[in-house]
């Protein structure tokens, strides 16, 4: 092709966050005002990412593009897990781009794929090290219904090894840093040129041959790192013409290809907004420029390599990685590279982190050998065969037995069979790159590989296989953290670690609090268990009440069953109590329930609970052993009553001191703090029930109060919070938007603009976003001619 190619590549991937003994990821305070920090990077990175707009210049919306569709991309299976759980309507964006980018670019599709764990795999042994590559790959043809062309390596870490890995999957690109290669040739010559980061030439592909002299290869692509360096680091995001003049002053000379790649987070998350110079950057000023924005996969089919390349050993010999000048050593000693902290912090603890991590692997891997045999035919095929289970779930865990057993299973053999796949699961998430990637041992990243080994360690135990605990701790105990308060890492574990952890009895308890509180239903999911609640009374008295039932689950993965009789008290307050039993069967649990019963119309307090410790203890818990998520949502229920008193007490203190207030602001005196708070909320609370019982109307008139409310809070100069009510007509604006864009007519139109006219009246802030997204397709099509034009300029459209 004449025209030159221009790819931008993403690494979008975040660390594993989730907690391992409950798959849910807990409120991280430092992504406030978040609830943690993938929610944060996705409402500034993911999502924009998926619908980035271009502004025209009056600061209207002329455009929305799916960045996904015009730039090469990965999605690390960590963040793709997450996403789909969370946030469908993104990652749905993504997959529709990676389908609309084939259709573009010949059959060549913008997305590649990534090791499933983004480990370190010039680290790993050979059978971890191709286990996560066939993950990564298995994960990718699931939810992109392709196979791979492309892999992207976790911090482009290599070595001829794991090429060669790559080239016996079938992979048949990768993207490195230009400082990894270590010399060329052309194809037919006989000797070889030393090349260094400013001497290769980026803008062609290379062929590296597999190590076994079979004559296969794989085609290595060398980014531009000058370009990549002005992205990530330099503010190149400013201005979509500065980015396209980079690239246009590396294509001069007839380059047939310019290219760079960063982590995906640069375009709105390290930089703001980097995700609309992007959109303007590639669907608008390239293609003026009179570049070619295309993938890699289309790359190579037209321009293949001419040049062999091999790769260099790095400082350590081992391999080299994009990220660390030192070859490997940022994810195995101190050399210096880290991200954050004081830069006199040293990482002498990554040794022996590694070293703890690797006697506990060992172990690990010993342990299921020796009794992996007794159900597989060859145990590392079906680590590698796993991922179809861990993909889908509900799968019968016999139809995936019966591709690898080594003879007829009982119900009971398959559950252990599941138990020792999922220690390999947990032994290899110890070794994702982000525990050794920081600057302390004491950071959230390294606090996850380390509950990784705890899941680990209880896995290992709960089916009976020796593992010893202190050795691991003593070793883990050399590493120090930079902090003298945070201590040694056996001390990290056991105050981070150890508290996480979440036994079956502890969400059989869960269950049973939460039901009393009235919101949990007979069957569910919780905490990595399918459970179902049977048998359940409930008995009140005034405040006080006490919950029975049987309570079984089942472990997703495993299938393991446990079955348990339950017990819940609540005595007010935040005092709530629970009691777990193993079930001791129907005729002695329904006789515990009789006298219960009994006991419950005339004992007193201590005897009731001496009875249900009797009856259904001894293991009893509180709140404090609840996940923090599921404590909070039980505390919003059970103080909503509260809130409900200090609102009437707000209102009253309010209204009895209202020509008060009228008197200090005509004077000109500040309203003492206590009494603008009790306004404030008074206010707020009278304006959520002047406006949300209005259902949706569209009727001016419903409005009068809440806009009278709204004139009395500026003559007192307070600011009514409009939180819910945002809220509520955001729902309403998408919903209203979203009959448009199925059935667009007068009367929906109308709706529409009624809706957004009234948040307008009531000084609602809304998000706009999902309106406009809906809309967008509409644009430029007969449905116009319905009025769909005036509800896009209401929106923020810019239509000239």
């Amino acid at each position: 092709m004449s025209q030159p190619h221009l790819v931008i590549h993403g690494h979008f991937y975040q660390p594993p966050r989730e907690n391992p003994w409950t798959g849910r990821i807990e409120k991280e305070a430092s992504a406030a005002p978040f609830h943690d920090w993938n929610e944060r990077i996705h409402a500034e990175c993911y999502r924009p990412n998926a619908f980035a707009r271009v502004f025209g210049q009056t600061g209207h919306v002329t455009a929305i593009v799916n960045n996904y569709e015009l730039m090469s991309f990965n999605v690390g299976p960590t963040l793709a897990r997450w996403m789909t759980a969370h946030h469908p309507r993104t990652f749905a964006r993504i997959l529709e781009a990676d389908r609309a980018s084939r259709l573009r670019n010949d059959g060549h599709g913008n997305a590649i794929a990534q090791p499933f764990n983004h480990p370190i795999l010039p680290l790993l042994d050979e059978h971890d090290a191709r286990t996560q590559i066939r993950w990564g790959l298995a994960f990718f043809a699931h939810h992109f219904g392709r196979p791979a062309e492309g892999m992207w390596l976790p911090e482009t870490a290599c070595n001829p090894t794991v090429l060669g890995y790559l080239i016996d999957e079938g992979v048949r690109f990768t993207i490195l840093d230009p400082s990894q290669a270590g010399r060329i040739r052309r194809f037919g010559a006989e000797h070889w040129t030393p090349v260094t980061a400013s001497t290769l030439d980026p803008s062609i592909p290379y062929r590296f041959l597999h190590p076994d002299g079979s004559g296969r290869s794989i085609s290595l692509f060398f980014y531009d790192a000058a370009i990549a360096r002005a992205i990530a680091f330099e503010g190149a995001l400013a201005s979509s013409q500065g980015l396209i003049d980079r690239f246009q002053r590396e294509s001069k000379g007839g380059s047939r290809l310019v290219h760079a790649a960063t982590d995906g987070e640069s375009y709105g998350h390290h930089s703001r907004f980097g995700d609309r110079c992007l959109a303007y950057a590639l669907s608008k000023e390239a293609p003026r420029r009179g570049f070619s924005v295309t993938n890699y996969g289309r790359v190579l089919e037209s321009c293949p390599p001419e040049f062999d390349v091999e790769l260099s050993p790095g400082p350590g010999g081992e391999g080299t990685s994009w990220s660390c000048p030192h070859g490997l050593a940022r994810w195995k000693e101190h050399c210096g590279c880290q991200t954050g902290g004081d830069p006199s912090w040293r990482q002498d603890w990554r040794a022996p982190l590694r070293t703890a991590l690797s006697w506990l692997k060992a172990e690990a891997d010993r342990a299921f050998l020796e009794n992996g045999h007794d159900f597989f035919t060859d145990p590392w095929e079906a680590r590698d065969l796993y991922i179809d289970r861990l993909l889908d779930p509900s799968r019968p865990i016999g139809a995936f037995m019966k591709r690898t057993r080594a003879r007829r299973l009982t119900q009971k053999d398959h559950v252990r069979a599941m138990c020792l796949l999922e220690t390999q699961r947990f032994s290899m998430g110890m070794f994702t790159s982000c525990g050794w990637f920081f600057n302390d041992l004491g950071g959230i990243e390294t606090i996850q590989v380390l509950k990784y080994a705890g899941r680990l360690i209880d896995e290992m135990k709960s089916i009976g296989l020796s593992i010893q605990e202190k050795p691991f701790l003593e070793r883990l105990a050399e590493a120090r953290s930079n902090l003298p308060a945070r201590g040694n890492g056996a001390e990290i574990y056991a105050r981070s670690v150890l508290p996480s952890r979440v036994s079956p009895p502890q969400v059989a308890a869960s269950i049973a609090l939460t039901r009393l509180g009235g919101h949990m239903p007979e069957q569910g999911e919780e905490a990595g268990f399918r459970y179902s609640i049977s048998s359940y009374s409930d008995r009140k008295e005034g405040r006080f009440r006490i919950g029975t039932g049987r309570t079984r689950l089942q472990a997703a993965h495993t299938g393991r069953l446990y079955d348990f009789a339950t017990a819940a008290i609540f005595i007010g307050g935040a005092d709530f109590y629970g009691f777990v039993r193993p079930f001791p069967g129907d005729d002695l649990f329904a006789k515990t329930i009789e006298r219960l019963d009994a006991h419950f119309v005339a004992a007193s307090m201590p005897s009731i609970f001496r009875m249900l410790d009797r009856e259904f203890g001894p293991d009893a818990y509180g709140l404090e052993h609840l996940a923090t998520d599921t404590r909070t949502d039980l505390f919003n229920r059970v103080f909503s009553d509260l809130l409900d008193t200090l609102a009437l007490q707000y209102t009253r203190i309010y209204d009895d001191n209202r020509r008060v207030i009228e008197m200090l602001r005509r004077g000109g005196f500040e309203m003492p703090a206590l009494l603008r708070l009790a306004a404030e909320f008074a206010l707020a609370r009278r304006f959520e029930n002047a406006v949300l019982p209005q259902d949706g109307s569209l009727d001016p008139s419903d409005y009068a109060e809440a806009l009278s409310l709204l004139r009395e809070a500026e003559r007192n100069g307070v600011t009514v919070a409009r939180d819910k009510v945002t809220s509520h007509f955001e729902k309403m604006i998408v919903h209203a938007v979203k009959a448009v864009a199925d059935h667009a007519s007068e009367s929906s139109v109308e709706k529409a603009l009624g809706t957004v006219s009234i948040a307008s009246a009531l000084g609602v802030p809304v998000n706009l976003d999902e309106a406009q997204e809906l809309l967008y397709p509409l644009l430029g099509t007969s449905a116009e001619l319905i009025g769909v034009r005036q509800l896009a300029l209401v929106l923020g459209f810019d239509l000239d």
